[in-house]
């Protein structure tokens, strides 16, 4: 199971639960689109884009607490940086993965209890 650091998001929402259970619902409400949007750019190899897309979810991800989904997009924004296409091909689908479990993960915050 993957942690969430709902400090960190806290930290980020100036304390205020709402506002934090505000922003985690909008990062899962994302997922598909960014998802699609990733996948185009690495469909099409165009690395430029790639990196634009996983440096927002890089951000999105440390907002709300996501650290390990934060950290490894910015390993693939990195990549995409470097033109480095074997790390970009053997990272995705990690990343991808990794995505869908923090989404799963953030749905479970018990809000009431931060």
């Amino acid at each position: 199971m993957i942690s969430i650091d709902t400090a960190h998001g806290m930290e980020y929402s100036m304390d205020d639960k709402d506002m934090y259970k505000d922003m985690v619902g909008i990062f899962v409400e994302q997922r598909d689109q960014n998802v699609a949007d990733i996948k185009a750019a690495f469909e099409s190899k165009d690395w430029d884009n790639y990196r634009i897309k996983v440096h927002g979810l890089k951000s999105n991800s440390r907002l709300v607490g996501g650290m390990d989904l934060g950290n490894l997009a910015e390993k693939c924004e990195h990549a995409a940086r470097d033109k480095d296409e074997t790390l970009i091909v053997s990272e995705t689908p990690n990343l991808f993965e990794l995505y869908n479990q923090t989404v799963e993960a953030l749905k479970a915050i018990d809000f009431s209890s931060l």
